[in-house]
């Protein structure tokens, strides 16, 4: 429609431009010459984001850094020592782990060969001082089987950090510390443990070690440390009724140390011996115990694989009893130290 006004003509309105075309006109002629314009014969091509790098490792296209292992330390002068990996790996295994420590800042390639998880089957951290977090990484890069945390100053996070990133630990050792330190067993990734070590533990008690041992693993709901060979609370605050516990969910115990405990008496002997713990046990320890008397020697007889038995320091038992036990039993056993039953081939300072 045209507009008449005062017998002029009004000119229609303009339309609006879009921003995409407003924007275009904006731009300098210069930086339109250098924008590329696409070939219209050759179809627009998806663009596909390059592989990731895991990608690229597991299908070949590059080896990873970490896989990469220098076969010869290389000198100062450019040349390489004469010496191969494998002939330092083979010396490495006769050093101990502080001297490795000292290799291990010589050089880069030297740390990366000690580093491996072969040098360092168990680590000792006992009494050590405040734990910094590259004190824990190094222990995760390592995977250890055995860790020793007896007396040391670690804190309930950093415990719990530290015990799932460990899949191939068997034997833990946790003596002296808080109970709060030892809840971080409640975890799920600790299952597959085969030593505990609880010795000197002042706030576990009765309640504490039923609730430590009856987590139930995964659906199956059954005990998690049903494999557990291993169960050391020497000087803990147990009673008698503990050993419900400990036969109910730990059936495969090897070695049970219930040592330095005024309340351990003749009926937790007589507990064990009626459970299937008897085909199963082959060490005990009830070194300090007053009231275990020379009743329990006669029930022990009934342990089918039993090797070593520690009775020093019990008042109510006699060493004629001892004497006794060692030659009536089915297997070579000697008394030393007083009232230490064992066999004449096993060293008596063994932990």
């Amino acid at each position: 429609r045209v507009a008449i006004t005062a017998g002029k003509e009004k000119p229609p309105k303009q339309p609006l431009l879009d921003k995409p075309k407003l924007a275009l006109l904006e731009t300098p002629k210069m930086a339109l010459l250098d924008t590329p314009t696409p070939d219209p014969e050759e179809p627009d091509q998806p663009s596909t984001p390059p592989p990731a790098e895991e990608d690229r490792t597991r299908f070949g296209l590059e080896v990873p850094k970490s896989v990469i292992v220098q076969e010869y330390v290389t000198l100062t002068d450019g040349s390489k020592h004469v010496l191969t990996r494998e002939i330092w790996r083979r010396i490495f295994s006769y050093l101990p782990p502080g001297n490795l420590v000292q290799c291990m800042k010589c050089c880069k390639v030297w740390l990366e060969w000690i580093s491996d998880p072969i040098f360092w089957p168990s680590i000792n951290l006992s009494r050590y001082g405040p734990i910094f977090p590259d004190t824990l990484k190094s222990v995760v890069l390592r995977q250890p089987v055995e860790v020793d945390l007896s007396y040391c100053t670690i804190t309930r996070k950093q415990c719990d950090w530290l015990l799932p990133r460990l899949p191939n630990l068997k034997t833990i050792r946790l003596s002296g510390l808080p109970m709060n330190i030892i809840g971080s067993l409640n975890g799920p990734m600790v299952a597959n443990l085969r030593h505990i070590d609880l010795r000197w533990v002042d706030d576990l008690n009765d309640w504490g070690l039923r609730d430590l041992l009856s987590v139930p693993s995964g659906r199956e709901q059954r005990p998690r440390f049903r494999d557990l060979q291993g169960l050391l609370l020497s000087g803990c605050i147990l009673t008698d009724e503990v050993i419900n516990n400990i036969i109910r969910y730990c059936p495969n115990l090897k070695h049970l140390d219930l040592s330095y405990n005024n309340n351990m008496n003749d009926r937790v002997v007589e507990a064990i011996c009626g459970s299937d713990l008897i085909y199963s046990l082959t060490r005990i320890d009830f070194s300090g115990c007053p009231h275990v008397t020379d009743k329990s020697l006669l029930m022990m007889k009934k342990c089918y694989d039993l090797t070593w038995l520690d009775f020093r320091s019990c008042r109510e038992i006699t060493r004629g009893a001892c004497v006794r036990f060692a030659h009536s039993f089915k297997k070579e056993l000697i008394i030393t130290e007083d009232k230490l039953i064992h066999p004449p081939t096993v060293d008596v300072y063994i932990n």
